[in-house]
């Protein structure tokens, strides 16, 4: 049976030249993993639990730099668009570290939490309307400074 499974899966015989190397990569692999773990790359993506939001909110993994987008279906238009907002204050880049997004169990909430693993600060991030020039109001993200 295992003979077959090796087979289907194209493993053969390893003779003593491989299981070396196969030893070699999974020795640097060991090495290389915490070092991995401590990098942080790429985005984490996470929607706020209220049911009347609309979002999905995006955090630079390394960076902390914050980014939130919704659905519109303008008025009298077939088709849909993606809205991202502009970021605001404390929503941009932070010192560098391990950041995360976690929502809360809080139904109502239509924000969410920007974490950094590595120091154990948090901020919470939302979006506001925001008064611009002509008394018009703009929405934006903005994320309360960092604190534990």
């Amino acid at each position: 049976m295992r003979m077959a499974l090796d087979a289907a899966w194209g493993f053969g015989r390893i003779g003593q030249a491989g299981a070396g190397a196969i030893g070699a990569l999974m020795l640097g692999a060991a090495l290389a993993g915490p070092a991995a773990a401590q990098a942080p790359a790429g985005y984490s993506f996470a929607s706020p639990p209220s049911a009347e939001a609309n979002r999905v909110y995006g955090v630079n993994h390394k960076t902390g730099e914050m980014s939130v987008c919704q659905f519109e279906r303008p008025a009298g238009s077939f088709a849909g668009i993606t809205r991202c907002f502009t970021r605001g204050d404390g929503a941009g880049a932070q010192a560098d570290g391990n950041y995360d997004l976690v929502p809360t169990r809080f139904a109502g909430e239509t924000g969410i939490f920007r974490v950094n693993r590595d120091t154990g600060e948090m901020s919470i991030c939302y979006v506001r309307d925001a008064p611009q020039a002509g008394g018009k109001n703009d929405p934006i993200l903005l994320c309360t400074p960092p604190a534990k």
